[in-house]
């Protein structure tokens, strides 16, 4: 193995990767907030988004390490039909779960109303999986961040930690006015922070067991995805082009209770130690001594 290039980063190899992407996506992002709608604000966002993949990959050769073990995760994608079940069926389950609640209690949505078109989902579906979630994030989020906390924290705990730093990473999203993220409710804000938090907990659990990062891209794009498949009722969110916050809250607090009861049952089953069964991917899994 290559020595180490620059001390530092071997010695925080982590604090480095959170520093690179962030300086990466920000400064790369950070003029779309100047700009009106139109294809070059979009080209920042997009180009910057991949901040955490080329942070990772960095710092994983000025350690000194193998890029290419790194990257070989994203390549890897036999991991039994029980993970695909899983990557497909538990955002899915969520969304299901939702629905139900809030037909329940009179919420605002529609089963009958489910109107995204099978082409539509799939586009979304693979627009996800590259530049909105996938390819652009995992390799650095569990690809990186999470066997390098697995090797100092259980995996609860790096899973939280990876969801936190991840959904801070998304600050500049709230100032662009393009994006959906800036025209948030305060209720969405809340609610996107906890259910990026939630997400990771899950996806920090497909990866552990798995050592893909290819299922975590699937996993994350299709939990992008389910959200469309929310039969909401347009007019019972927003009247007069004015949004119902009420109505907003309905759904983004019954959506986080349901997450919430998977994150738990995860944890109840599995063990918030490991939330795995073949143990944790750590930093020597990456180099691939193991």
């Amino acid at each position: 193995m290559a020595e180490s290039r620059i001390s530092w980063v071997d010695s925080h190899p982590l604090a480095a990767f959170v520093i690179g992407a962030y300086v990466y996506t920000w400064l790369v992002s950070a003029p779309a907030i100047f700009m009106e709608e139109g294809w070059t604000p979009w080209i920042l966002i997009y180009i910057g988004s991949f901040g955490p993949p080329i942070s990772a990959a960095v710092v994983t050769w000025l350690q000194g390490h193998s890029v290419r073990a790194w990257a070989r995760q994203i390549g890897r994608w036999r991991v039994g039909w029980t993970w695909w079940l899983a990557a497909f069926g538990v955002p899915l389950a969520i969304i299901v779960g939702t629905t139900g609640i809030l037909v329940a209690i009179g919420g605002p949505v529609d089963p009958r109303r489910l109107s995204a078109s099978p082409a539509l989902v799939a586009v979304i579906f693979l627009f996800g999986l590259t530049v909105s979630g996938g390819l652009n994030e995992e390799p650095g989020w569990r690809g990186f961040a999470q066997p390098h906390l697995n090797d100092e924290h259980s995996a609860l705990t790096a899973s939280l930690i990876v969801g936190v730093v991840w959904a801070v990473w998304h600050l500049p999203y709230f100032f662009i006015p393009i994006t959906p993220h800036s025209g948030f409710t305060f209720v969405n804000q809340i609610g996107w922070f906890l259910g990026i938090v939630f997400l990771s907990v899950i996806l920090g659990w497909a990866y552990n067991n798995t050592g893909s990062v290819f299922i975590v891209m699937v996993l994350h794009a299709m939990a992008n995805t389910a959200d469309v498949l929310l039969p909401l009722v347009p007019e019972e969110i927003a009247r007069d082009g004015v949004i119902i916050e009420s109505a907003v809250a309905t759904v983004t607090v019954t959506q986080l209770a349901v997450q919430l009861l998977v994150v738990l049952g995860i944890v109840a089953y599995f063990g918030h130690r490991s939330l795995a069964h073949r143990g944790i991917p750590g930093v020597a899994y990456l180099r691939g001594d193991q």
